[in-house]
């Protein structure tokens, strides 16, 4: 029996991922927020008229309706479109890179919670652990997939150790070094947990050279957007408020958390929570903290020189998969090790 061709499921993928990024755009808002991911249903930002069924279909209704809501007339943010149509080319490009297999899915359904993780981490410089912790456990999927169907790059470390849990703990243990120097040299924290914990879930899937390439470019994307941000800074005015709320939440950082990525203890932690175990919940309120009534209804305003990481590790993580072999090749030929 004939299977169907690369250019049908290409087009398959297309639409699957115009249509799970239509409910990206609805994590990106609610789940920081925590809000309910299924109810309200979709409704109108601005007068909170619900949007029908009809009015509901990915990208052409935005196009249709002008970009603006049926009913008030107001604007909608091109982020919605932008979100859909980013979503839908990723997983093209997914889908004819891995070709037809669950490979593909895997990669796809992972770069979906990292595209939710790079809007929500630009606007409100958060990323929620649902979406790493999902990452997390794509990539450990993907890993046992391939083990299952017997990769010789993907058997089992040592005879018992997954190449996803080693990238995982391996990648977690670099940010976390970086956490802790930052607090010994400059006494302040210099990566956030989100971003140790997106770290562990791009070393889950992606193999250990990828993904320290990822973090590479990572760091030389951010340094030149960082640079155009001290030179547009100069003509913007300070914002004290940042620094006072950040050093409020670096005291209230138990020195030990970072340790806890490297056994996967916050998920574990997590689930005990969850199941109400009161000894859990007291240990994660201790170590997550509470915020000080005075911040709670303070508006946070990131100061103009201030910048999240983590999209420039999720655009560090896209490059890798398409481009990272080739960059290492063309890096060891430069040296001359090949």
């Amino acid at each position: 029996m004939p299977t169907a061709p690369l250019s049908f499921w290409m087009t398959v993928a297309f639409f699957m991922g115009a249509i799970i990024g239509s409910f990206l755009n609805v994590v990106i808002w609610r789940m920081p927020r925590g809000q309910n991911l299924s109810v309200p249903g979709s409704h109108c930002p601005n007068c909170n008229d619900p949007i029908p069924a009809y009015l509901n279909i990915p990208l052409f209704s935005f196009l249709v309706l002008g970009a603006k809501c049926r009913n008030c007339r107001k604007p909608i943010s091109w982020r919605y479109f932008a979100v859909e149509l980013l979503t839908a080319i990723l997983f093209v490009l997914l889908t004819r890179h891995f070709g037809q297999t669950l490979e593909s899915v895997g990669y796809c359904l992972f770069f979906a919670a990292l595209t939710a993780a790079f809007f929500i981490d630009l606007e409100l410089f958060i990323i929620p652990d649902q979406l790493n912790t999902f990452a997390l456990g794509m990539g450990i999927a993907v890993d046992g997939w391939r083990i299952y169907g017997g990769h010789t790059s993907h058997k089992l470390m040592f005879g018992l150790l997954p190449h996803s849990i080693f990238g995982a703990i391996s990648c977690a243990g670099v940010f976390v070094g970086i956490q802790f120097l930052g607090r010994a040299l400059f006494r302040k924290e210099s990566m956030g947990d989100g971003d140790v914990k997106l770290a562990r879930a791009i070393g889950a899937l992606l193999p250990l050279g990828l993904a320290l390439v990822s973090f590479l470019l990572a760091i030389a994307i951010g340094a030149v957007v960082g640079i155009v941000s001290l030179a547009f800074a100069k003509k913007q005015p300070e914002v004290e408020a940042f620094d006072e709320h950040a050093e409020e939440a670096q005291e209230m950082q138990p020195w030990w958390a970072g340790f806890v990525y490297l056994v996967f203890g916050d998920l574990l932690l997590q689930f005990c929570a969850f199941l109400r175990i009161p000894a859990a919940m007291k240990l994660l309120n201790s170590w997550e903290g509470e915020v000080p009534p005075e911040l709670e209804d303070e508006e946070w305003n990131p100061g103009p020189t201030h910048i999240p990481f983590g999209p420039f590790m999720v655009t560090g993580a896209l490059v890798s998969v398409f481009l990272g072999d080739r960059l290492i090749t063309m890096y060891l030929n430069w040296a001359g090790i090949r």
